[in-house]
């Protein structure tokens, strides 16, 4: 299956992988926590599908006057794999139009559940059921001190602070590109097919 993502700047990927890369609090199996880029699962592109780059920029111009800002709601926990613990997105009018249109393109119902969210870890379901992993790594998150509500009480931060810098809190960040990603397999094997600069 081919999917599109949203994904962040590389310097805001990195901000995010550390804490994507925060290890388990106790042991788990081999399938659990793997790696993968941040992202927000944008469409699913059905078999038939032969949208190419070209279409795509112009759903983008369509749909986007300005940048896209991708701003941080909550941190949940889910009961999926692939949404084990993932930051809910504001559903701003600008990723709303985004997501509608190029569903409308492709002549098909969204499915993408939970949208928009950026999964932080993937937890199998053996896994949690035998030790509640997924609510334990949310939990270790604002143990650790690295989450918090924002000033204003409508959304969260992370503190995503690189190379040893003390504090960095991030509560939104900036769309960078849209990816085609086939995800067939195991994640370690999935493809990035192509890329188009938001």
């Amino acid at each position: 299956m081919v999917v599109l993502w949203i994904v962040p700047s590389d310097e805001d990927a990195s901000r995010l992988q550390t804490i994507m890369s925060i290890k388990p609090t106790s042991a788990t199996g081999s399938a659990s926590f793997p790696k993968f880029h941040p992202h927000i699962t944008l469409a699913a592109l059905p078999p038939s599908s032969t949208l190419t780059l070209e279409q795509l920029q112009e759903i983008k111009k369509g749909s986007l006057s300005n940048d896209l800002q991708i701003p941080f709601k909550s941190v949940n926990k889910g009961d999926h794999f692939f949404r084990s613990v993932y930051i809910a997105i504001e559903l701003t009018p600008a990723l709303a139009s985004l997501h509608a249109r190029i569903h409308s393109s492709l002549d098909v119902e969204p499915r993408t559940p939970r949208f928009p969210h950026l999964s932080l870890c993937y937890i199998t379901d053996e896994d949690d059921a035998a030790g509640e992993h997924r609510t334990r790594w949310k939990d270790q998150l604002e143990a650790l001190g690295i989450l918090r509500s924002t000033a204003t009480g409508d959304g969260i931060e992370l503190n995503c602070s690189l190379g040893g810098a003390s504090e960095f809190w991030m509560s939104s960040f900036t769309a960078y590109e849209i990816w085609f990603v086939e995800c067939i397999g195991p994640v370690d094997s999935w493809k990035v097919l192509d890329k188009v600069r938001i």
